[in-house]
């Protein structure tokens, strides 16, 4: 496998994904995988390297498309830009919140927000799970927490691993309610 630097090592570990590469595959291709249990995971992108030395990104970067990833990125310096460039645009929340449903997650979160914010947050088709409680206040279910989980940042909402909510540049603490 290809050695990447520490901090996307780090980066990969918190989102729960890895790499992985077929021994098959003369093309040198790396495909980032989510970490669902089963040997070799869930792809969500992978890089291919040219001829000429440099990357090519490709992500499930459209919501609804379950096996199908769009070029996201060229011409990049090495392997590692290549894979954030991944990371930018690969959305896998709705492998997460599968995952969490087969698990049988009770987990449930609050958050208090700026009441736009709530209101925005809880009128969300998808994922289900986020319910309004008043005052600015969410509850999110463990499985609606892993779907956000699993978008990527720049679309100004998502979970960090530090259990923070981003809405429009804001971070918001998620608070896990007791059972």
């Amino acid at each position: 496998m290809t050695v990447i630097d520490g901090s996307l090592g780090a980066l990969l570990k918190t989102r729960g994904l890895f790499l992985t590469q077929e021994r098959s595959d003369a093309a040198g291709i790396v495909y980032v995988c989510v970490d669902d249990g089963l040997p070799g995971g869930y792809p969500v992108g992978y890089v291919v390297p040219s001829r000429a030395g440099n990357w090519f990104a490709y992500a499930r970067a459209r919501a609804g498309r379950v096996f199908a990833c769009d070029q996201v990125d060229a011409g990049l310096s090495g392997i590692e830009a290549a894979v954030r460039s991944v990371l930018d645009h690969a959305r896998y929340g709705d492998v997460l919140y599968a995952l969490a449903r087969e698990s049988g997650s009770e987990d449930v979160y609050t958050v208090e927000l700026h009441r736009e914010h709530a209101a925005w947050l809880a009128s969300l088709s998808a994922p289900k799970g986020i319910t309004r409680v008043g005052d600015g206040r969410v509850r999110l279910t463990g499985p609606a927490v892993a779907y956000l989980r699993g978008l990527p940042r720049r679309l100004g909402c998502h979970v960090d691993v530090e259990d923070r909510i981003w809405l429009a540049g804001e971070p918001y603490r998620l608070v896990r309610e007791p059972r």
